[in-house]
């Protein structure tokens, strides 16, 4: 009987720290900026049943203190009207309103199981006090005009703007404020995108275990089209792309931490881009990969085959790459990095590869057996090139996490032994990638899953990629030197799955400038009724309306030279 894996949480931060990063006419150090939210082009799709974007949303709007109505159809939400300036009333010609009242009405549109678009409308009305009348001048005795025709324009306000079912008079709305007329109503561009961060920038759930196997071995339904081909071809590896800005930086005993959002293609591909090039000018290059040690004989034996379809058997017949719950980290690019790696080594390049990464501990006590791995090989290899990949939580020079306020990272012991070591976080475009995270229910999900940047780490989708951009100095914040940009983010599957396992094309062009984003696949084109709150008609008045053994425990390091 299989057990229970378990579940360690790592908080893979998505770019939600306050500042933004500094573009390359301003190297000074970030600083604050407000971002104008553009219409979409395309809809924003949620790879999550409409039931948990809309309950998400719930708690995005009582949060900021909306009150919710109760609705019949479940795939909307509708807040109370509340009055947001009675203290800046507008006055006009001898009237004046009671201030604007607004309220949210949220609809959610499920396109498939795990497919969603929710749409958030801010709606406002100016109301009027029912309190207009006849008044005469005191001296003259003639009639004011100006009054009696402040009533009437009032009278025509709230006729032109019957029947409007969703805009009744409100039990917690004076009595004396009429609230029937003209609404108009429009697309939150922002909030749909805090809503967007909620969901998209989660943590993600690394899986821990170490007997999990699957129930069944697939290695029998592996047709050739499953096997990585390039150990077919006559040049197996020619480097062609290279990582802009990584040259300045490339010295021996140099060491690179990466920190990645798991699952992902770009990532573990712009990797294997840099040791490329690390190998080509002759240095030694060793590839820390966040990958179980138990994985570390099989890794090797694989570095020194042919890479044929047999030793790709022989690499995935391990515990870390036959669990069930696949948390990105096993991934099919992984895989794909491994296999540059053998044959940059078949080529007569110096290169290694170490399993950094544990199945049996947790919190600072698995970062410190990361970091003894990773140091470990140095000791070895004091001259290679180290490029660490693993989960940005590890590679931080922040001693803090989400979890556990005594939480230190990887990062943390490798820089005490190597004080020059540079900490990259990766910059990218809001796309897809395979990951883990608990359902409504609390249950361990591992599928693919949308993930949107936060003003730190956010790419344009046509930003030259892939590319090294160092800070001027460490960001205390973050604690990262730089950026390594990616671009668009596509999911990359678990390395055993039979299919969907094709990487993705490679945009034509001049090296380094990327086509639309990729992950505009699977976004839905908005219509123009997408733009304005279901159940009207006419044009739309929106801004956003737009078309299993025992782990042995590794020596310690000896002290660095």
């Amino acid at each position: 009987m299989m057990r229970r894996s378990l579940a360690c949480l790592v908080v893979l931060a998505a770019g939600c720290a306050r500042n933004a990063r500094p573009t390359e006419a301003s190297p000074a150090a970030p600083a604050e900026r407000k971002v104008e939210r553009v219409a979409p082009r395309y809809e924003h799709i949620f790879m999550l049943p409409v039931e948990r974007a809309l309950a998400e949303t719930t708690k995005l709007l009582q949060e900021n203190g909306w009150v919710l109505k109760p609705m019949e159809d479940p795939k909307y939400l509708l807040t109370e009207w509340r009055s947001i300036s009675p203290e800046w009333a507008r006055s006009s010609w001898g009237w004046k309103s009671d201030g604007d009242h607004v309220r949210y009405l949220v609809a959610g549109e499920p396109l498939a199981e795990r497919q969603s678009v929710v749409r958030i409308f801010r709606m406002r009305r100016t109301s009027f006090a029912n309190d207009a009348e006849i008044r005469y001048d005191g001296q003259t005795g003639e009639l004011i005009w100006k009054h009696l025709e402040t009533q009437q324009l009032e009278q025509s306000l709230r006729q032109k703007g019957r029947p409007v079912t969703l805009a009744t008079r409100e039990e917690d709305t004076a009595p004396w404020v009429e609230l029937e007329g003209m609404v108009h109503g429009e697309r939150d561009l922002e909030l749909e995108h805090q809503l967007t961060l909620r969901l998209e920038s989660r943590p993600s759930l690394e899986t821990l275990t170490g007997t999990l196997r699957l129930t069944r071995d697939d290695t029998f339904a592996r047709d050739p089209s499953f096997y990585l081909k390039r150990w077919r071809q006559e040049v197996q590896e020619p480097c062609e792309r290279k990582v802009s800005g990584f040259q300045p930086l490339l010295r021996p005993g140099l060491m690179v931490l990466i920190g990645e959002q798991l699952g992902t293609w770009e990532v573990p591909t712009t990797v294997g881009d840099m040791a490329c090039e690390a190998a080509g000018t002759g240095m030694g290059v060793t590839v820390g990969l966040a990958i179980s040690h138990k994985e570390q004989e099989r890794i090797d034996r694989y570095l020194a085959s042919a890479g044929a379809p047999p030793d790709q058997d022989a690499l995935l017949s391990g515990d870390f790459w036959r669990k069930l719950e696949q948390d990105g980290r096993g991934s099919r690019a992984v895989m794909d990095l491994i296999d540059r790696l053998r044959a940059l080594r078949a080529a007569g390049r110096k290169v290694s590869v170490v399993a950094i990464d544990t199945d049996t501990n947790h919190g600072s006590a698995r970062d410190a057996r990361m970091a003894r791995f990773v140091l470990n090989a140095r000791s070895a290899r004091p001259n290679d090139v180290f490029l660490v990949l693993a989960g940005n939580a590890h590679t931080r020079l922040v001693a803090e996490a989400a979890w556990s306020e005594d939480f230190v990272p990887m990062s943390k012991h490798l820089v005490e032994a190597h004080p020059g070591l540079k900490v990259l976080e990766v910059g990218y475009a809001t796309g897809r990638r395979w990951g883990c995270d608990l359902d409504a229910k609390g249950e361990l999900e591992c599928d693919v899953m949308g993930i949107t940047p936060g003003p730190r780490v956010e790419l344009a989708p046509t930003a030259p990629v892939p590319a090294v951009r160092m800070l001027p100095e460490l960001d205390a914040d973050g604690g990262f030197h730089g950026f390594l940009d990616v671009g668009a983010l596509n999911a990359s599957l678990p390395a055993i799955a039979l299919r969907g396992h094709e990487p993705p094309s490679r945009p034509a062009g001049p090296p380094g400038k990327p086509g639309p984003g990729p992950a505009q696949v699977v976004f839905k084109i908005a219509t123009p009724d997408s733009g304005r709150p279901p159940g009207t008609r006419g044009p739309p008045d929106s801004a956003g309306d737009t078309p299993s053994g025992k782990e042995s425990e590794p020596p310690a390091a000896p002290a660095p030279p």
